[in-house]
């Protein structure tokens, strides 16, 4: 009898000792950068290293651990991340695109400003590049390059807010404040929580 008490107390911490069954990298990616996109930052990270540790070259989980890196501060090593991805797969966009983020936030322009380029050369038609690429541009106070950038921006994607904010960023800077003040509104309506955008939005009309 008490052996068989041993065997079935064995049997259970054998069990829970084991995977979930079906907790692959893939999913352990997925549910990491879920985490990501709720702003749970620091359980983002475990989760996508717990997906690392199945999968040390999984592309998903190397991008999201990079986003959540760069959201934590710690930038260079979300830059790692994203050379990592890139080093396994020239061609993934995302790791180009959001590592040009982190260069952005550095200050470091014309290095972002390469990222994005690659980023468009893989995918001629990766709106979120060219609104990155517009608000690394404006930053640099590059406006008309970067009114160039966001109306390719929102031709691609013209649900996405930020394309139009960024559009209306350089509109105001060249002193067109009616169109900034419309890519304003358009954001305003696809995201009413862009405090940006209600900002610039006031400023452009107390300059008109």
């Amino acid at each position: 009898m008490m052996k068989s008490i041993y065997i079935a107390i064995l049997c259970f911490f054998v069990c829970c000792a084991l995977p979930v069954v079906g907790e692959t990298a893939d999913e352990l990616a997925a549910e990491g950068n879920a985490l990501y996109d709720a702003d749970k930052y620091n359980e983002a990270l475990i989760i996508l290293d717990k997906a690392l540790a199945l999968d040390p070259d999984n592309l998903e989980a190397l991008n999201g651990k990079g986003k959540t890196l760069k959201s934590l501060g710690r930038y260079e090593e979300a830059i790692e991340q994203y050379d990592k991805a890139i080093s396994l797969d020239p061609t993934y966009k995302k790791a180009w695109n959001n590592k040009g983020n982190v260069l952005t936030y550095l200050e470091q322009y014309d290095e972002a400003v390469a990222m994005f380029d690659e980023a468009i050369k893989i995918d001629p038609e990766y709106g979120k590049a060219y609104s990155n690429l517009a608000w690394c541009l404006n930053l640099a106070e590059r406006y008309e390059e970067a009114l160039e950038s966001a109306d390719q921006a929102t031709i691609l994607e013209p649900d996405y807010a930020r394309g139009w904010l960024n559009r209306g960023i350089a509109l105001a800077a060249l002193g067109r404040y009616d169109e900034a003040v419309s890519s304003y509104d358009t954001a305003l309506i696809l995201d009413p929580g862009l405090t940006e955008a209600e900002e610039g939005k006031n400023e452009a009309i107390s300059l008109m």
